[in-house]
């Protein structure tokens, strides 16, 4: 909307400039049919120019910008403010503003389409004249001569046979020259610039100087000039008209006159028309110039330098929990990128979950591939990545976590920048910007911490997009990590012992709190093998990365010690002996059943509750309601920490809309107990 707003205003400032042009230099010269075109011009100038851009690209040193991070823990006080605080929905003017556009652009329409039937009407069962491919009527009514295309009306009885020869060599001369559509087209501007006070009398302008080529070119064809001039003035007794047609009546009929008398301009100020080009030229370098940022060089790691210009990147990621909406809103992103992406043949289980799917895809350089997954309890994760410069080299295709099927034309080197089976980037390892949960991270700030997928997708930007949407913090490009995402830092719960596993299906009659406490995930810490079990009461501090491998996964690398899952810590990891009361250790994870059968995860010391499909939800954020039972809360930390959550019968989560949207924000927790 405020593209059409923008378009809007620069076509009316350019009307501006050639009526004025007009007005102040050619109004009172004798160049009519020139003045015509240059009328007309200036009407294709104001719809045309502002839709064409030129690119500039600037190449400017890459910053050095540093994010600030908000503290994970922070042990201050909460205050409340008890006062009410009342939310007013603010006002959209600018739609308030769209839909008055749009009634008045309405009621102009009606009315022209209301001429036309009367026009209609006038020429209906009428007889007709032709003659040189022009159609004569001659009507009873008392309406002021007019042509409008091949039609030319009078009525004959109101005028001496003289004046009418005048009269009638002036309306051929309006269609013998068109001149209905520059009418047409005049009274069409006025529809779509009504709010512009100038296309009023730009219209009149192109009308009036209609009249000059009619008075000038008939005057040459006459002998008696005051014969002409006498039917001017007898026709003003006669007002009666169309305002869609050329009629030979029209106010100012003094300036006809006085421009029928007046001697032809000299042709040397043929260049006044010239002076509209600096205006022209200077709308384009203030308004249709797009500036591009780009970096001359970028400092890598090992000291050298890259051109940040070069490349562009696409990534997309998939898993078995992806809608088909999400298929849908990121192939339509991928279409920026010049790639058509396809699916096919998707077949889930019962729940839900992609078994089979057939993904292929084409990009404009005529890469193309095709790839068909199968999977009994559903596929693994799927990845695509185009990483190709100006210069067509480098890698595309689809790859699976642990694998690598890139197809590549310069055999360049994969490198992972986190170590996290998450994130991955080419060993030139640009700056990006990292939108994880709707907070902004720098790599720097990632550094040693993997970023784990609950549920989602990942979806990366050109520093393009990202520099437009972001600002030069994102100068490298962006990675957003789209629904529930979680930061593993390199300490494992700092006052608290390692967490549970993730939660699992409830088995038969056990509950899901039964399930996990059964668990004993696999942990390999400094080389040495442990069990979940053995690591309660100690707090893990890892100078490394952290790789984390689900049931399957860490069978296949470790056999079946490690049925329920492993983790590894790669670098020098201390165990330290705390020492917790047993309520606090209790209470550190707490799982409890929503009344769709989903899982709800509740970790007082993060101040966070998840639940599946959404991100997580940071309890002491600002703004964040929870109503219990129908009473808002002022505290929700506090008052999950104080309810016995086994008893909950319902959760239900909404957006700052107050609509339960899949993978959105929470704005307010409603919880109903049994």
């Amino acid at each position: 909307m405020e593209e059409i707003v923008t378009y809007l205003l620069k076509s009316s400032g350019l009307l501006a400039a050639f009526f004025l042009a007009y007005h102040f230099l050619l109004r009172k010269e004798t160049f009519f049919t020139s003045n015509r075109w240059f009328l007309l011009s200036g009407l294709a100038t104001s719809i045309l120019l502002p839709l064409f851009f030129i690119t500039k690209v600037v190449y400017v040193e890459s910053p050095k910008i540093t994010l600030p991070v908000a503290p994970e823990n922070n042990n201050l006080p909460i205050i409340i403010d008890k006062a009410t605080t009342i939310t007013t929905e603010s006002i959209d003017w600018l739609q308030i503003l769209f839909i008055v556009y749009g009634i008045v652009a309405t009621i102009l329409i009606i009315k022209v389409i209301i001429d036309l039937f009367s026009l209609a009407k006038l020429l209906r069962k009428q007889t007709i004249q032709k003659q040189e491919d022009l159609s004569y009527i001659n009507i009873n009514q008392d309406i002021a001569p007019f042509s409008f295309f091949n039609y030319i009306v009078f009525n004959s009885s109101l005028y001496s046979q003289e004046e009418l020869e005048s009269i009638l060599l002036h309306e051929k001369i309006h269609s013998q020259e068109k001149h209905s559509v520059d009418v047409l087209v005049a009274k069409l501007f006025t529809i779509v610039f009504w709010f512009n006070p100038l296309i009023w009398w730009y219209q009149k302008a192109i009308i009036q100087n209609l009249e000059y080529i009619a008075d000038s070119k008939a005057i040459q064809n006459i002998e008696d000039k005051k014969c002409y001039q006498m039917a001017l003035l007898k026709v003003v007794s006669h007002q009666n008209c169309l305002p869609i047609t050329n009629h030979f009546y029209q106010s100012l009929i003094k300036k006809r006159i006085v421009m029928l008398n007046k001697n032809q301009s000299n042709k040397k100020s043929i260049w006044k028309y010239t002076l509209i080009l600096p205006v022209i030229i200077a709308f384009v370098f203030l308004f249709q110039i797009k500036v591009v940022a780009q970096e001359k060089l970028i400092q890598i790691s090992d000291g050298s330098s890259i051109s940040a210009s070069t490349r562009e990147v696409t990534e997309m990621y998939w898993t078995k929990n992806s809608t088909d909406e999400e298929f849908k809103d990121d192939i339509e992103s991928l279409k920026s990128s010049d790639i058509t992406m396809s699916l096919s043949g998707i077949k889930r289980n019962d729940k839900n979950e992609i078994i089979e799917i057939m993904i292929s895809y084409q990009d404009k350089l005529g890469n193309s591939d095709s790839k068909k997954i199968f999977k009994e309890n559903g596929i693994d994760p799927i990845y695509f990545r185009r990483d190709i410069n100006q210069d067509g080299k480098g890698e595309i295709g689809f790859y699976n976590l642990g694998t690598n099927e890139i197809t590549s034309t310069e055999n360049e080197k994969y490198v992972s920048i986190f170590n996290s089976q998450f994130e991955s980037d080419t060993e030139d390892n640009l700056d990006r910007l990292f939108i994880i949960n709707g907070k902004p991270y720098t790599k720097e700030d990632l550094k040693g911490k993997n970023i784990a997928i609950i549920d989602g997708n990942i979806i990366k930007l050109s520093p393009k997009e990202a520099l437009k949407k972001y600002g030069k913090r994102a100068k490298d490009g962006a990675v957003i990590f789209k629904g529930e995402t979680e930061i593993i830092n390199n300490v494992l719960d700092a006052d608290f012992p390692v967490p549970p596993p993730p939660p699992a299906p409830p088995v038969k009659s056990k509950t899901t709190s039964e399930v996990n406490q059964e668990k004993n995930r696999f942990y390999i810490i400094n080389g040495k093998e442990y069990f979940q079990n053995d690591l309660k009461g100690y707090t893990l501090k890892c100078d490394g990365a952290i790789t984390y491998y689900d049931e399957e996964e860490a069978v296949k690398k470790f056999g079946e010690k490690a049925k329920d899952g492993a983790m590894v810590f790669n670098g020098v990891t201390t165990l330290e002996k705390i020492n917790v009361s047993k309520e606090t250790l209790e209470r550190k994870t707490i799982i409890f059943s929503n009344d769709n059968g989903d899982d709800i995860v509740f970790i007082p010391a993060e101040k966070i509750l998840k639940l599946p499909h959404y991100p997580s939800i940071r309890l002491n954020d600002e703004g964040l309601i929870l109503i219990v039972n129908g009473v808002q809360k002022l505290n929700p930390l506090e008052t999950l920490n104080q309810t016995n959550l086994q008893n909950v019968k319902s959760v239900r989560v909404f957006d700052e809309n107050g609509k339960e949207t899949l993978g959105s924000l929470t704005k307010k927790i409603v919880i109903t107990t049994k």
